[in-house]
């Protein structure tokens, strides 16, 4: 489909990363309690006032799962990709080293790859926390 190997490189994770987030979305939708609807309708918002009011407030914790699967997903199939079809970055770097013999580089690239996924993950958990408590003030 894609002659350009950066252009199915991006699809590639575009596409791995895209569900997580669309499910998690949905589910967080789906489970707005039938109280909540009810007052909307009462007070009878219109699609903005309920999207601000009602939606996005009950369905950001699960949006914001969605995000954090969906960025560790990505991370790992960025890796695969440069280990596959680039001629730069951290998994070119882990596959060159591997097939260099020089197994070192590999472990300490392998810790590199993990520490980089655990600042990602930490910072989507410190907002996921911030959107909790705004959530709760509200």
């Amino acid at each position: 489909m894609f002659k350009d190997a950066p252009q199915a490189s991006v699809f590639v994770i575009f596409i791995t990363a895209l569900w997580p987030t669309l499910i998690n979305t949905a589910a967080g939708a789906a489970q707005i309690p039938q109280d909540h609807r009810n007052v909307a309708r009462v007070f009878r918002f219109g699609r903005i006032a309920y999207m601000r009011h009602v939606l996005i407030p009950n369905a950001l914790p699960s949006i914001i799962t969605g995000l954090r699967l969906s960025m560790g997903i990505a991370w790992m199939v960025i890796v695969a990709v440069e280990m596959l079809s680039g001629n730069s970055g951290i998994g070119f770097f882990v596959w060159d080293s591997y097939n260099a013999g020089n197994l070192s580089s590999v472990v300490a690239a392998i810790v590199l790859i993990g520490l980089v996924g655990l600042i990602l993950d930490a910072i989507l958990v410190r907002l996921s926390r911030k959107a909790a408590i705004e959530e709760v003030q509200s």
